[in-house]
């Protein structure tokens, strides 16, 4: 599967799972936080598709991602981008 179509699955999911997305520049790693009890995934313009997608991932697998369905490959990218 291609990086763009990873990060677009993966958009949805975290958006399913109540996450609001936001791009944005400065001297920062991309990460998820909650501020006053909104979710919220900060990612850094800098960074590049690869590191949203690992971004994304490793929200979703913070997020109990055992009990949503998830196609067997983003699945196994998961997995991938947290065990390494």
């Amino acid at each position: 599967m291609k990086s763009q179509k990873i990060f677009e699955e993966l958009n949805e999911i975290v958006q399913s799972l109540g996450y609001k997305i936001r791009k944005d520049t400065g001297n920062f790693k991309s990460n998820n936080c909650i501020l006053k009890e909104e979710k919220i995934i900060i990612l850094n313009k800098y960074t590049g598709i690869e590191g949203y997608n690992a971004t994304l991932a490793k929200a979703i697998y913070d997020s109990n991602y055992e009990e949503i369905f998830l196609k067997p490959a983003i699945r196994e990218y998961i997995e991938q981008v947290v065990n390494t």
